[in-house]
């Protein structure tokens, strides 16, 4: 699976899913972002990456959109894609993602709004799936991590907040939003396959650090691999190549020729990582801003299915468990 496509849900009683994949479910990422909510912005491309913006993360989304607006509209393209509401998904119940999440996606189906208005560019909209943390759930072997995984990815269930941002964008700009998606992991694997020839040379770009593999870019060496498993860096990195490329065949066309990435502060070293990776690997000519702001992607906080609150518009949700 590489970036899949889909339109906004109609009829929420018309799927036969469970909401819950796995009741015992806890998020294993350890990062946590313990100083301010702040706004800070990148410009990243093949010359380097440099911070261009740090200040206020406004409570109102258009404020935020304003700003970003202003430091990204007249140089973004007319083949752009804007990522917002990172998520982790939440095996307990796959429909409640946490308000910052929203928030993220808001944010970037908000921006897609004024770059269409204000200067006429038609950017679609990416979520990218942090399901990293699927893989060592408290109680379950390995075997039974990658099931949750391939459920919870394949394919991906919009959930109903992110859902009715889809449809009242859509109404506002005329024109059908669709959420394209990935999984970070997938990505991950890919570049695992990508760079598994290239470790044989240890005077390369690869280098191996006891029982981890590092990518020299520059004068940083960057990990790729953790105990031979791909990080988030390395999913980043793959992430990149496929929206620049459609890939297919062994034909490479172009896909998005921009890009703006919108995540939490906390992903601020792997997401950077991941771009410093995917220019020193693949050569990647992709012009993007990356803005961080919120302190998440997964709803620490997260109740049980029967109090998940649906935004007004949305039917309540009612599925097989």
């Amino acid at each position: 699976m590489a970036i899949e496509k889909l339109q906004a849900i109609k009829d929420y009683d018309a799927l036969n899913v469970s909401r819950v994949i796995y009741p015992d479910y806890q998020c294993n990422c350890t990062k946590a972002w313990t100083g301010p909510d702040q706004l800070v912005v990148f410009k990243a491309s093949k010359m380097g990456i440099e911070k261009i913006y740090e200040g206020e993360n406004h409570p109102e989304v258009e404020k935020t959109v304003s700003v970003l607006a202003r430091l990204v509209g007249a140089e973004i393209t007319d083949k752009a894609i804007v990522a917002g509401g990172h998520t982790v998904v939440n095996l307990k119940d796959r429909f409640n993602v946490g308000q910052e999440v929203v928030k993220s996606a808001d944010l970037a189906l908000g921006l897609i709004a004024h770059l269409q208005e204000a200067f006429g560019k038609r950017a679609e909209f990416l979520v990218p799936l942090n399901d990293f943390y699927m893989e060592k759930d408290a109680g379950t072997d390995e075997g039974n991590a990658n099931a949750y995984r391939k459920e919870a990815v394949s394919p991906y269930i919009i959930p109903p907040q992110i859902n009715d941002l889809l449809l009242r964008y859509s109404v506002r700009m005329g024109r059908q939003i669709d959420l394209h998606y990935c999984s970070e992991k997938n990505m991950a694997d890919r570049f695992k396959r990508h760079i598994k020839s290239k470790k044989k040379d240890e005077n390369g770009q690869f280098v191996r650090n006891g029982n981890d593999w590092e990518m020299v870019v520059g004068n940083e060496r960057i990990v790729v691999l953790t105990n031979d498993k791909p990080n988030c860096a390395a999913g980043n990195a793959a992430t990149l190549r496929a929206i620049r490329y459609d890939i297919a065949n062994n034909k490479v066309k172009d896909k998005f020729t921009s890009h703006i990435g919108i995540y939490p502060l906390c992903s601020i070293d792997n997401v950077l990582d991941g771009h410093k990776l995917a220019t020193a690997f693949y050569g990647l000519d992709l012009p993007t801003y990356f803005a961080f702001c919120g302190k998440s992607c997964f709803d620490i906080e997260a109740k049980r299915p029967e109090a998940v609150v649906v935004e007004k518009g949305v039917k309540p949700l009612v599925f097989a468990r």
